[in-house]
């Protein structure tokens, strides 16, 4: 329910030419920080904590990476390490009404967790309110939230590059004596990013990834807060302080995921020379080869026609079945993937979804020490 409600804050457009790109971008749109969602619903009034909230937490920390409030919903993340991990959360408004609010999706490991929680309906978050964590022992923090701010488009929101029909906005802003960087972007429909190139592709080269340089062209230590909001677009930097220095951002390449299914029906017996082609998301697949491992295992090897040069290059995929995988140890394309199948089938049918591509850039953006003042 949570995704549903967040989709409707979503904003995708289709690109066709670069007229109708900038067209598309110049819309009544409001920014919520820390959660890193653009709504087109400029005419509901809606509530955001502007800088994330760290606390300590016993031996740990807790961040309240964002919050946002409307008539129709509250939604509140936050991240933790070596912390209790609460399963809900009270939020208390100026008028001192209580509400409950219960999580509704959370990741964790043994050290680190992220977590998100829903309100459905109004709560009048305005001005001065509590939000406690009821942690062993509990913790309250004073919050106040602020009214989203409107733009007419995402440049007046940030530097916007477009290359490869994604439109990505750099949003600068400022938390202590750190830069923060909150990217957004538009796009088809046809598929979502996952990646802006922070965590990067497994195997690619570190010149791959995100990166920030400053005016002597030494690279920044970035730091990025794991969450659950997809995708994960706000990274950190600390500034230098001097007032003449300029940093610049470069995305090399970013990952997407396509909307895509496809299904394959494909022989059972070792076949070196199968040649089996059939396509996801407008990317050709070749099976190029069939091996029995065991009775009950297959090997099917994967040609994803890799391209370093082209605009974008298919690299990952899912099947329905549990398997496990071999990755090309320069472009992390599969290679192979092994699986069990039933003895005796003379034939299987796989369904490949969730395609994973990587759409090259570079977009770049340049900033002022000035640029991470606007909003202090």
């Amino acid at each position: 329910m949570v995704a549903a409600m967040l989709a409707v804050l979503l904003i995708s457009a289709t690109f066709i030419n670069h007229d109708k790109v900038w067209a598309a971008l110049h819309k009544a749109l409001q920014f919520i920080p820390g959660i890193g969602v653009v709504s087109e619903d400029s005419t509901t009034e809606r509530y955001v904590l502007k800088k994330p909230i760290s606390l300590s937490v016993g031996e740990g920390s807790i961040i309240v990476t964002g919050i946002m409030s409307d008539d129709e919903l509250t939604y509140i993340t936050m991240t933790g390490s070596q912390a209790p991990r609460p399963e809900q959360v009270i939020l208390i408004n100026e008028r001192g009404a209580e509400y409950s609010i219960n999580g509704s999706m959370a990741s964790w490991s043994s050290t680190e967790w992220a977590s998100e929680f829903w309100y459905k309906g109004r709560l009048d978050a305005v001005g001065s309110m509590k939000l406690i964590l009821p942690v062993d022992p509990p913790v309250e923090v004073p919050i106040t939230l602020e009214k989203a701010e409107t733009f007419s488009s995402y440049p007046e929101m940030g530097e916007t590059a477009a290359i490869n029909g994604v439109s990505i906005t750099a949003i600068p802003d400022r938390v202590g004596d750190k830069a923060r960087v909150s990217l957004v972007s538009t796009h088809s429909e046809d598929f979502f990013i996952i990646d802006y190139g922070i965590v990067g592709v497994h195997m690619h080269d570190e010149s791959q990834r995100l990166n920030v340089m400053d005016a002597e062209g030494q690279k920044m230590e970035i730091e990025h807060i794991q969450g659950l909001t997809a995708p994960e677009g706000e990274l950190y930097f600390k500034l230098s302080g001097d007032v003449g220095n300029r940093y610049t951002l470069t995305l090399p390449e970013i990952s997407v995921t396509y909307r895509d299914e496809v299904t394959v029906k494909i022989p059972t017996e070792a076949q070196d020379n199968l040649n089996q082609t059939f396509e996801i998301a407008g990317f050709p697949v070749t099976i190029t080869k069939i091996e029995r491992v065991e009775e009950s295992s297959l090997r099917v090897h994967l040609d994803f026609h890799y391209d370093d040069q082209s605009a974008a290059s298919l690299y990952n995929l899912s099947i329905e079945q549990s398997n496990s995988a071999k990755l090309n140890e320069r472009t992390g394309a599969i290679e192979y993937i092994e699986f069990e199948m039933k003895p005796g089938a003379k034939e299987m049918t796989l369904k490949f979804n969730r395609p994973d591509v990587v759409i090259r850039g570079p977009w770049q953006f340049e900033f002022s020490e000035e640029s991470f003042k606007a909003n202090e």
